[in-house]
């Protein structure tokens, strides 16, 4: 168990495993030791294409490097600062070239190191498609990307890990806090510190819009890049927890605020249930004094107990119905086909004595004459037409007459059944007007329950119970708590625990690295200067001629001095002190910009040459338009020259 844990616990008066759980969970890193820096180092840039436009013709660049100050020197817009920019580009996987610059160059590599471990940056970006790999270590492991956020990606995970850097966490307000929580706590969101942000702390452009370190002053961009230099403790804890506290704060506000949501949706307050539960309890008290219900519920007992039965009954009175309606119904299906056989019966006797005294002479359809006809070589026995013998018996008249017997019995016994069915059918209809009376007496048996009964009044009771304990509760969790949560205890005093030992240590760090800056910016021209001093927020508070300022109100000469000045100044002072975690490759555009003089880019160059010998591993890489300066002051071996009016590349 660490110290920190131990007086953050004496803080929030809290347990030390309660401490170590909530930090854990909430991601709140100890950082009081910082791991040692790693060492970039470019070893060669090279990069071809083809030029087009105004200018035209191949592009062919390639440059071998070593730690020291290196120099890039020809006339401005001659691609100077491009080289510088392509390396960034390469080690950052993202960047802003030029339009122009990354349509001519197609094909780049750069290879260079961390700590010894050798790795390539390969890109093509002659396709559709910019596409590459990241080559590392002797073993060649490859990893492909294709698009620039895949290049990110790559690039952003290998400089992480192999420089030993930690995702620092922040905290940006963005929206207003809403009327009922005072408007004094903004809302906002938790932000990352990765590989796009530290690595600017390897570039230095010296535009005049840009903050003291970087390109951008938000989302603790500042402190992160100054914690790279001079390697301040406790930073990151101190980042960490305030970002977990504001998170949890939210969070808090956003519980309460819908919880009042919901206090305002349901329209009935707190009070307005409290007097209706009074009243509901009155009527509980008035109700259990009254006449029994008794009389009321026997009354539906009854009219309960006659509904079934006629219910009952008149289900069977219903089959009953239909088994009389089918028997009708097949009593009439058998008679129709009865009288229908007892009619053809009778014609087929008729026809047969009709027809059979008939004596012809020709064929009765075609006119035939009866000795012409196929048969008329029979005998009288048999018919000259068809052929056929006569019925060796006459037809049988007594089926006839039992059909005809057997008719008139199915035909009463239809009659019955049509009988049987109508009564059936009546006897249906009284059962439904029955079951209508008696349903109308136990709905009329309801109506008469007393509507103030003890059972409603203590059920009315009961249910305002309920609502007004749940309206209480979402009133409490809408209004701000009488004190803090253990949670909110915690991380409260891990940030004032870790903020109180980050600016004890980095206090007598940062009041020597103003003193540098103050001393440098002298040197390079700021002759009015007085005091500087360099807060541990990446702020730059100076005095020049009796008059307090920032670095962002100064003159734009004056922003290029500080900014030199200040990263001279953490340089020197992180490799001095051994503190520094800055992985030793600088880029620095065009140092003598705006209205410097030739003698400020001297010193600059003087001092950057004196930081490099006194740091054999440290590489710095600088463009500048002064020829004369950077070749006299910087070894020829190290520099790259372009004629007058000639590019670079």
């Amino acid at each position: 168990m660490s110290d920190f844990v131990q007086e953050v616990a004496r803080r929030a008066e809290a347990k030390t495993d309660q401490v170590e759980e909530i930090l854990a969970r909430h991601g709140v890193r100890e950082s009081g030791v910082l791991p040692r820096p790693r060492q970039l180092l470019v070893k060669r840039i090279a990069f071809t294409g083809e030029k087009s436009g105004k200018s035209s013709g191949p592009v062919d660049f390639a440059w071998d490097l070593r730690p020291g100050l290196w120099c890039v020197t020809a006339d401005n817009l001659r691609g100077k600062s491009s080289i510088l920019e392509i390396i960034w580009w390469c080690l950052r996987g993202s960047g802003a070239l030029q339009a122009d610059v990354q349509n001519w160059v197609q094909k780049v590599q750069l290879d260079a190191e961390v700590d010894g471990e050798q790795f390539t940056v390969n890109v093509d970006n002659s396709g559709p498609k910019l596409t590459g790999t990241l080559i590392v270590g002797a073993q060649q492991h490859v990893t492909p990307f294709a698009g620039e956020s895949e290049f990110a990606s790559a690039m952003g995970n290998f400089m992480m890990d192999r420089l030993g850097l930690e995702f620092l966490r922040g905290w940006r307000n963005d929206t207003a806090a809403p009327a009922q929580d005072g408007g004094d706590e903004p809302d906002g969101k938790v932000v990352l510190t990765s590989w796009p942000a530290f690595s600017h702390a390897l570039l230095c452009r010296n535009r005049e819009n840009d903050p003291l370190l970087g390109e951008t002053a938000g989302g603790g961009t500042l402190v992160s890049l100054l914690q790279m230099f001079v390697g301040l403790p406790w930073t990151t804890t101190r980042r960490d927890a305030k970002a977990a506290l504001d998170l949890l704060k939210q969070s808090t506000r956003g519980e309460r605020r819908r919880a009042q949501q919901d206090l305002d949706a349901r329209g009935t307050s707190v009070e307005e249930l409290e007097a209706q539960l009074a009243q509901a309890r009155a009527a509980a008290m008035e109700a259990d004094a009254a006449p029994s219900l008794e009389a009321a519920a026997e009354a539906v007992e009854r009219a309960t107990a006659q509904l079934v039965r006629l219910t009952s009954r008149h289900a069977d009175l219903v089959r009953e119905h239909q088994h009389t309606q089918q028997a009708a119904e097949e009593l009439h299906e058998t008679l129709v086909l009865d009288q229908a056989r007892l009619r053809d019966l009778r014609e087929t006797a008729a026809a047969e004595r009709f027809f059979g005294a008939l004596k012809p002479t020709c064929c009765p359809r075609c006119a035939t004459a009866l000795h012409d006809l196929p048969h008329a070589a029979l005998d009288d026995q048999h018919c000259h037409i068809c052929g056929s013998a006569p019925a060796q018996t006459p037809a049988d008249s007594s089926a006839a007459d039992e059909l005809a017997i057997s008719i008139e019995t199915l035909r009463a016994a239809h009659t019955e059944a049509k009988t049987a069915t109508r009564k059936a059918g009546q006897a249906v209809a009284d059962s439904e007007a029955a079951l209508s009376q008696t349903r109308a007496e136990l709905s009329a048996a309801h109506a008469a329950m007393p509507r103030e009964s003890s059972l409603r009044a203590h059920l009315d009771v009961a249910r305002l119970e309920g609502a007004l304990a749940e309206r209480q509760e979402a009133r409490r969790r809408a209004e701000p708590p009488q004190e803090n949560s253990l949670e909110e205890r915690v991380l409260e005093a891990a940030h004032k625990e870790a903020d109180k030992r980050a600016k004890a240590a980095s206090k007598e760090l940062l009041a020597t690295v103003s003193e540098e800056v103050c001393r440098l910016a002298i040197r390079l021209g700021m002759k009015e200067l007085q005091h500087v001093s360099l807060q541990g927020n990446g702020t730059l508070q100076v005095t020049k001629g009796d008059s307090k300022t920032t670095f962002t109100a100064v003159t734009p000469g004056e922003h290029v001095r500080l900014r030199i000045a200040t990263l001279l100044a953490l340089l020197r002072v992180g490799k001095a002190t051994g503190v520094g975690r800055h992985p030793g490759l600088l880029l620095l555009d065009s140092p003598g910009a705006q209205e410097t003089i030739n003698v400020d880019l001297a010193e600059v160059l003087s001092q950057l040459q004196g930081i490099c010998e006194e740091t054999p591993e440290l590489q710095v890489i600088t463009a500048t338009a002064n020829r004369e300066i950077a070749t006299s002051v910087i070894d020829p071996a190290n520099v790259i020259v372009a004629g007058p009016g000639e590019p670079v590349w």
